[in-house]
């Protein structure tokens, strides 16, 4: 079983408890104690009931305060394929578009990489990562990793549209840009973006730079790095 269950079990007990039956729990497909309950319960997620009871002896589990925390305020997802942790405010983009387009390279040197190189950015396109093993999770890592996305929706490209969408999921800070003149579907109209036009992007790069800019005076982690001997 392992961390599917454990994840699954978290949001189990936080939309249908509290507090549920072991017998309740079992029945439902969770046991697997040593995987499942166990970390729950030693980590301190998960409160084995009656008190002082261990977690393979307990006849009911209940969410802790601190999980249930977490759990209401925060979407928690599984990891999956993800080996580590979602990161905020790192000093690094992550370039989400089409890179078969005519014109992906001159989008991507006069408006990408000069607008993040302005703001004192890393930035990683998406045909530069790991493609060897498992795409979508290599993809959905470099997006984890990442403290910022943005992400071109000048062309009707499945994929961009997807790792946008997985970008939404996960809460990750987007900028979405396109050329002037492209036509957007019904779910991304709304939305607030940033044009440019070719060759050189005009005064869309120097926007996205500005903001890119601007959002790294919001994400400054000198601070916190500076408390790490």
């Amino acid at each position: 079983m392992g961390s599917v269950h454990i994840w699954k079990l978290l949001h189990l007990l936080n939309t249908h408890g509290p507090e549920l039956p072991v017998e309740a729990i079992r029945r439902a497909g969770y046991d697997c104690a040593p995987d499942t309950y166990m970390p729950l319960v030693v980590s301190g997620a998960v409160e084995a009931l009656p008190p002082g009871r261990q977690y393979y002896d307990a006849d009911a589990f209940r969410l802790s305060n601190a999980a249930a925390a977490i759990l209401q305020n925060c979407l928690v997802g599984y990891r999956n394929s993800i080996e580590r942790d979602l990161r905020v405010g790192e000093r690094s983009v992550f370039a989400v578009m089409p890179f078969s387009e005519t014109w992906s390279n001159l989008v991507y040197e006069n408006v990408i990489a000069l607008a993040c190189s302005a703001a004192g950015l890393a930035c990683v396109r998406g045909d530069q990562i790991d493609r060897s093993q498992s795409l979508l999770g290599n993809i959905l890592q470099a997006i984890c990793d990442a403290g910022i996305v943005v992400v071109d929706v000048s062309a009707p490209n499945l994929n961009v549209y997807y790792e946008l969408g997985l970008c939404h999921a996960i809460g990750k800070d987007v900028r979405i840009i396109k050329q002037v003149g492209t036509k957007l579907p019904a779910d991304l109209a709304g939305v607030q973006y940033i044009e440019y036009s070719l060759p050189d992007g005009g005064a869309g790069t120097k926007l996205l730079s500005d903001q890119l800019v601007a959002w790294a005076k919001l994400n400054d982690l000198s601070p916190i790095r500076a408390l790490k001997p």
